[in-house]
């Protein structure tokens, strides 16, 4: 859990990128799996983050992702073998449709935290 007074948040919505400032209109989205960031000054704070909901009210932003991991945590090899796993998941024909939607979802935070820990070199 992270609870900070900061400058921005930005968001990976998803309906797209957000940033989120002081005195932003209410709202309340979904997340997608990507990078979501805040700044404090000239320190920017990234983590990679699942899905999940994000509520903007009264000058405060919460955060409600099913997972969340700093930048610098990201095991790139764990997070390509589940990659890979997922695409194996895929290929299956006779997936159910329950089955087909959790594998796109691993899929889909495995992308996400691979592609966010390479920007990040």
């Amino acid at each position: 859990m992270v609870a900070d007074e900061v400058d921005q948040v930005n968001i990976p919505g998803s309906e797209g990128d957000m940033g989120i400032l002081y005195n932003h209109a209410p709202i309340l989205t979904t997340l997608r799996p990507g990078r979501l960031s805040y700044q404090k000054g000239d320190k920017t704070v990234s983590l990679v983050v699942s899905a999940g909901y994000v509520e903007v009210a009264a000058n405060r932003v919460i955060v409600l992702a099913e997972t969340a991991e700093f930048l610098e945590e990201v095991d790139r090899n764990r997070a390509q073998a589940a990659k890979t796993r997922a695409e194996e998941m895929l290929r299956n024909p006779q997936l159910s449709d329950d089955e087909f939607q959790k594998a796109q979802r691993k899929l889909f935070r495995a992308t996400a935290r691979l592609e966010s820990a390479e920007d990040n070199r």
